[in-house]
Parts: structure tokens; C-alpha cells; sequence
């Protein structure tokens, strides 16, 4: 065969072959690369999520204990509104990251009913907490504080009952395309977490706090680890948000 055909077959097949091995080759490397930093990433956040959980579960604490001392209307507005969102609305949101080590083992659709679940005691909790304090002034709404928490509850109930459109979006695709519900979902959500979050912060500013934590600087403290944890917890919403925006932009353009 060879010898008919001018040495080419066996030559071009021989081409095939080291240019097939070269390339399988380095794909191969390709692959050990990414599954590396794959796996190097990984480690990574899931560090920065175990942070993020012991910070809100000693940020909750910290405040629970203090405001537990006695009981006052103010106390148990902190600690249920404390509860309901450094606590749970945290959780919720940091629920959905991809590396998240406490849920990582779970499937999909089971870390979306914690999700849902977490959002929805959060919710209520605040709501409570925020109707008692409601009751027991008789003007409302003049402070940074309060402006910023009663915003963020009203974004946050909207999310919460919009929320199960986003659960059987596929269902709805003939009406609106799904990625277009879950942006929104997505949007609204973090707007609504990031505003109560500072709500939170402005709070520790109260004569509460340095009336109850006689620790100094114990408001700089709280404020820093809540701000630290509102940017860890986003990470994954922010990621999943960023995506969503670029698909949904090229989509536009696409009908542009």
C-alpha cells in the first residue's frame, strides 16, 4: 500500500496520529489546569463562606445577649429584626452560592426551599419586630434607620410573594422568558438585602447600643463585621446576577 501510493497514506497517518496525540495531550494539561484552579477556587470561597457563617452567627449572638438582658419593646424589635436579617436573610442569600460547604452536598432544588423557607421566617420575624416598634411610637419614619428599613422590608415582601413565579418559571416561558423573571427576582432581592443591611448598620448608631454594650467601640465593631458579611453573602447573588444581566442584554440586542 505504500509502495502504490508513494509512501503518502502512511505519512498523512502518521501526521494524524502525533497531531491527534498533541492534541490530546494538551488538552489533557488543559484540563489538570482548570480542575486545579477549579478546585483551588473552591477552596477559597468555601474559606471566605466559613467566615461568613461564624461572623453571622457571632454577630447574631452578640446582639441577642445584650438585648435579652431585659425586655422592652426596642429589645425585642432588635432582636427579632437582628434575627430575621443578619441571621436569616444572610443565610438565605448565601444558600444559593454554588460553593457554599453547608449546602454544597444538597441538591438544587432542596437548597431552593431552604432558600425560601429562610426568606420567609426572616421575613415574618421582621415584620413583627418592626409592627411593635411601629406601635409603640407615635411619629414614624424620620430617621435614616427607619427609612431604610421600612424600604427594605416593602422590596423584601414584594421578592418574597414574587417568588413563586421565579419557582415555575419554565411554565411560564410562553408568557416571559424565565431568565427574565429570575433577574428581576435576583435584582430586586439584592437591593432590598444591601438596603436593610445598612438599615442594620445605622442602627448600631442608637443610644441603644452604647446603653446596652458597655464594651467600647462596640458599634464600630458590629458595623464592620456586618458590612463584611452583607459583601461575603452577595457573593454568589452577585455572580449569578452579573450573568443574568449579560444574557438579558444580549437578548435585547438580539431583537435590537
Amino acid at each position: 500500500m505504500n509502495e502504490n501510493n508513494n509512501g503518502f497514506p502512511l505519512q498523512l497517518m502518521g501526521f494524524k496520529s502525533w497531531f491527534l496525540h498533541k492534541d490530546s495531550t494538551e488538552d489533557i494539561i488543559s484540563s489538570r489546569n482548570r480542575k486545579t484552579n477549579w478546585t483551588a477556587q473552591r477552596i477559597i470561597f468555601s474559606t471566605m463562606d466559613t467566615i461568613n457563617h461564624i461572623l453571622i452567627v457571632l454577630v447574631t449572638l452578640y446582639v441577642v445577649y445584650h438585648a435579652a438582658k431585659e425586655y422592652s419593646v426596642t429589645n425585642v424589635h432588635v432582636i427579632l429584626c437582628t434575627i430575621g436579617y443578619v441571621l436569616l436573610m444572610s443565610e438565605a442569600t448565601l444558600i444559593l452560592a454554588s460553593d457554599n460547604m453547608l449546602t454544597a452536598s444538597l441538591s438544587h432544588r432542596v437548597n431552593k426551599h431552604l432558600h425560601w423557607i429562610l426568606q420567609v421566617v426572616g421575613v415574618i420575624l421582621t415584620l413583627v419586630g418592626v409592627g411593635m416598634k411601629y406601635n409603640a411610637k407615635s411619629v414614624h419614619f424620620l430617621s435614616i434607620h427607619s427609612i431604610t428599613g421600612i424600604s427594605s422590608l416593602v422590596i423584601i415582601c414584594i421578592v418574597t410573594l414574587l417568588g413563586y413565579p421565579v419557582w415555575i418559571a419554565w411554565k411560564l416561558r410562553k408568557f416571559v422568558r424565565p431568565m427574565i423573571i429570575k433577574f428581576f427576582h435576583n435584582f430586586l432581592a439584592t437591593i432590598g438585602f444591601i438596603i436593610g443591611m445598612v438599615s442594620q448598620c445605622y442602627g448600631y448608631k442608637k443610644t441603644w447600643v452604647h446603653h446596652e454594650m458597655e464594651m467600647k467601640h462596640a458599634d464600630d465593631m458590629l458595623l464592620v463585621l456586618t458590612i463584611l458579611i452583607t459583601i461575603l453573602s452577595l457573593r454568589g447573588a452577585l455572580n449569578s446576577l452579573y450573568r443574568q444581566a449579560i444574557s438579558y442584554l444580549k437578548l435585547i440586542c438580539f431583537f435590537i
